[in-house]
């Protein structure tokens, strides 16, 4: 559990036992780290910080609730030295605006943004309980077909009314999704972090070049690279929402034969993402079902043109095989803005400006986690209070 102190010396937050800081290497002082001076601090919504919940390399995560611990929020927050950097405040600034916009279920929503007093961009979002995938994955290396199935169906749920919108999340892992309780005693899933994402503009192709909205003019590898497609390892500026297909591919892969299809170092991983077929689920569970295998390796094509084209596409085959989800969400009725004013939010406050105005906006009980136990992740492991942003790794 991170206590939620920082190095005397720079600020910078560290572990309560570290031996010394890692960033400007600051001897721990006898007396122990001192407390983050955010501990404490009143948002312009009423709720206090009263924990932090993470930290990585571009901020940290803290909760932040009313009188005796209501109404909780998480509040994302940038590094200031990181908020100088034109192309992470943009991109910054352009996930507290698309988690805001899209209002989509299965995605954690976004509820306000601004500045703290310390001059660093923040935005709250939904505080969810529950616990990520990886953790799951770390106890439990192999889950049941039909958990492995509901997350599938959720995530691709979501992508695909994010894809209508022209985003492109570019980083999904098993750290950047939550299960929670379902009110059927299925695990629900939660999407976090956009700060990868890309909107693809409403006039171009998927593939163009120069699209209006793309924060970054020159090859850059993005994403993690366990979980990565063969065109983000190659440093593609056009990714687009097969290149989510692909790396949602990888995550099922894992949840079903308990290992990611390709390990090793990071340019090895990268290099098989190209140039290596994986093995076949069924040499790690002979009882998959030959339907999802077929399902896990059309996502998992090195062409983008041989993976399925769309969400609906990949949901329909699962519905072929085993039976039609009940449970779906009709994402059409959720979608706050048409894809054209969601574009115009993010030139606004994204291409069109140098900071984050104050918004304001917070509802005063946000959306609760329904509270039913999960039976299926984890046996003998509670359910955790987490929202640790791996994606701040």
């Amino acid at each position: 559990m991170d206590l939620g102190v920082v190095c005397t010396g720079c600020g910078s937050p560290v572990e309560e036992l570290e031996p010394d800081c890692l960033k400007c290497k600051t001897v721990r002082p006898a007396a122990g780290w001192r407390q983050d001076p955010r501990l404490g601090l009143v948002m312009p919504d009423g709720r206090t910080i009263t924990r932090r919940l993470g930290f990585g390399l571009t901020g940290s995560v803290y909760l932040a609730t009313r009188e005796a611990g209501q109404d909780p929020v998480a509040i994302k927050v940038l590094k200031r030295e990181l908020a100088g950097d034109p192309e992470l405040a943009r991109r910054f600034r352009q996930e507290a605006v698309l988690m805001r916009s899209m209002q989509i279920p299965h995605i954690v929503p976004a509820y306000e943004w601004g500045t703290l007093p310390d001059g660093c961009p923040y935005f709250s979002m939904e505080y969810v309980e529950g616990v990520g995938l990886e953790q799951v994955l770390a106890s439990q290396k192999q889950l049941d077909f039909d958990v492995v199935i509901g997350i599938a169906r959720q995530v691709l749920t979501a992508l695909g009314a994010a894809h209508d919108l022209g985003v492109i999340h570019r980083d999904l892992k098993p750290g950047n999704l939550m299960l929670m309780p379902g009110p059927d005693g299925k695990s629900e899933v939660r999407i976090l972090d956009f700060g990868f994402a890309r909107l693809l503009s409403d006039r171009s192709s998927k593939s163009e070049k120069d699209d209006p909205f793309r924060l970054t003019q020159t090859a850059t590898v993005f994403g993690t690279p366990t979980y990565m497609s063969p065109e983000q390892a190659r440093g593609s500026l056009v990714a687009d929402a097969r290149s989510d297909f692909y790396s949602l591919g990888v995550i099922l892969y894992q949840t079903i034969a308990g290992r990611p299809p390709f390990v090793g170092s990071k340019v090895a991983i990268l290099d098989q993402h190209i140039n290596v077929q994986p093995e076949k689920l069924r040499e790690f569970r002979k009882d998959v079902p030959p339907a999802l295998e077929k399902i896990v390796d059309g996502m998992l094509q090195k062409d983008p043109n041989k993976r399925p084209s769309s969400a609906a596409s990949i949901l329909k085959s699962l519905d072929t095989a085993f039976g039609p989800d009940t449970n779906r969400i009709d994402t059409g009725k959720y979608r706050a803005l048409p894809r054209s004013e969601l574009a115009a939010q993010v030139t606004r406050h994204v291409l069109n400006t140098d900071s984050l105005p104050v918004i304001r906006d917070v509802p005063q009980e946000p959306p609760k986690s329904r509270v039913k136990w999960v039976p299926v992740i984890v046996v003998g492991v509670i359910v955790v209070v987490a929202v640790l942003y791996v994606i701040l790794l």
